[in-house]
């Protein structure tokens, strides 16, 4: 109740009195300050390094698919070099591992693609954790700023610095030791609602990564597979364009 009615104090409070209060706090009040202006640059950041073209652009969905059917991984390369995101970023590592492995088979090519896309996946979960880190700590600084102004009060009181009026100083004093408290709180909430936010956004970014990536190494598997039916095609010296023909009709074909 008494942290509910210094809450609507606050809110109601103007410049000047809200300027006098932030001084009644104490030196933490500077703490929780910079703590606010820490929590802003890491919303700003969430909300640039989040957003779908940061982390994966439905519009390189298309032309990727192209140069690996082409397997012109070179040029795949640049494309992801020309566009930063988590997505464009785990192609290049798989891209740079299938020019320097070229008879990898598509297993050793799905643990890169995990290991690099865990690694992209942690990089977005990490930034977003500053801020339920950041809303956890506001509280607890609070509630010290709250106890040392008690302990304070207490100590007044003790040393017969509030003859005559001791309840009333007492009220006063407690009244100003629970604005940290406030403080705390105030920049707690918002930081844990923007943490819920952001949290369920990357989730769904991951998650479309995946799917995106998963996409891309079957593409990869049915070129392998191709290329590997080709060279034991080629071995038994059977043309080509066989291949792609139906048995039976390979049959019929091979009948002299």
């Amino acid at each position: 109740m008494a942290n509910s009615n210094i809450l609507e104090n606050i809110l109601s409070l103007g410049g000047s009195q809200l300027v006098e209060l932030f001084e009644k706090g104490g030196f933490l009040m500077w703490l929780l300050l910079g703590m606010s202006f820490a929590a802003l640059m890491v919303i700003i950041i969430c909300l640039w390094t989040t957003r779908e073209g940061a982390v994966l652009p439905m519009r390189l969905i298309g032309p990727v698919e192209s140069y690996i059917r082409r397997k012109d991984y070179a040029g795949l390369m640049d494309l992801c070099e020309q566009t930063d995101s988590s997505f464009t970023r785990t192609l290049c590592v798989i891209m740079m591992f299938l020019q320097r492995n070229p008879r990898a088979n598509i297993d050793e090519v799905r643990e890169v693609a995990t290991a690099e896309g865990s690694r992209q996946a942690n990089m977005l979960t990490r930034r977003i954790s500053w801020l339920a880190d950041i809303g956890g700590l506001a509280p607890m600084v609070g509630l010290l700023g709250t106890v040392l102004g008690m302990m304070r009060t207490f100590n007044e009181m003790a040393a017969g610095n509030f003859e005559g009026v001791k309840q009333m100083q007492m009220a006063s004093g407690i009244s100003e030791a629970m604005i940290t408290t406030a403080g705390g709180l105030l920049l707690a909430i918002p930081c844990m609602l923007f943490y819920v936010f952001f949290r369920n956004r990357v989730q769904k970014r991951i998650t479309d990564m995946e799917a995106a990536i998963t996409h891309i190494l079957s593409l990869i598997s049915l070129q392998m597979n191709r290329e590997q039916r080709m060279g034991n095609i080629a071995q038994r010296g059977v043309a080509p364009e066989m291949m792609e023909t139906d048995p039976r009709e390979q049959a019929r074909r091979m009948r002299p």
